[in-house]
């Protein structure tokens, strides 16, 4: 029995080192690193190795304007985020992931998927913030939900009708309380203040969004991904 115990804990130590230095790359911005990790260390029963392999994917995808390497990452990143929710239905990283991931598929892949998978983000990523409040991602996710719903085009919004009795509904306003919630629990991550100067763009608050990419610049940028928010922040701010 003791035997067991220390075998049990001596698993549950390599696990957790290993998910450790996945977050200390994926921290330091060392995406390929992380993903390389996550492939040397595959575990298809590890719910906390599978989320994590599908942020590494995503992570990538988002270090490049390029359509067709985004496709092709997420893409990846799919199964392992349906594996780790299938494993634990109330882990709040697998229901982020998977929300994240499909969210992003269904933007990559056009307006009826992204509409069907609207619905799926919706559940996940709310299930998701119940689970764990406090996480900055799931709350940009959210808002990301109903800036993108609120946005959606009088042809979008007949397809929609077209596909549910139901369409879903998001406001700006809905992703401004959503944002601001982020940036409460992450004041360093550029691309909440950016989102949250679209948002208020879009109600034609602009001397507030000004306000907030003002806050935006000061932050110091990390990798590509930060490169290109800037590069938006800076197009938007030419509009205000």
């Amino acid at each position: 029995m003791i035997h067991v115990f220390l075998r049990v804990l001596l698993v549950s130590s390599f696990l957790f080192s290993v998910n450790s230095k996945i977050d200390q790359l994926q921290k330091e911005s060392k995406f390929e690193e992380a993903l390389k990790f996550c492939e040397d260390n595959f575990n298809d029963n590890d719910v906390e190795l599978l989320w994590r392999f599908a942020r590494a994917y995503f992570d990538i995808a988002d270090q490049t304007s390029n359509i067709d390497i985004k496709k092709v990452n997420i893409d990846k990143a799919l199964p392992h985020s349906k594996r780790a929710l299938e494993i634990d239905p109330n882990s709040a990283k697998a229901n982020h992931w998977y929300a994240v991931i499909i969210g992003q598929k269904g933007l990559l892949e056009g307006t009826k998927q992204k509409i069907l998978n609207s619905y799926d983000v919706r559940e996940y990523g709310l299930k998701a913030i119940k689970l764990d409040p406090k996480y900055d991602g799931t709350h940009h996710l959210m808002g990301r939900w109903h800036y993108n719903v609120a946005d959606l085009a009088w042809y979008e919004r007949t397809i929609a009708s077209a596909i549910y009795a139901t369409p879903p509904e998001g406001s700006f306003e809905e992703a401004i309380v959503y944002f601001g919630n982020a940036i409460e629990t992450n004041p360093k991550d550029i691309r909440h203040y950016l989102w949250m100067a679209k948002s208020l763009y879009q109600i034609s608050e602009n001397e507030s969004a000004k306000s907030i990419l003002d806050q935006a610049l000061k932050i110091e940028i990390r990798n590509e991904s930060d490169k290109i928010l800037i590069n938006q922040i800076k197009e938007l701010y030419s509009k205000l």
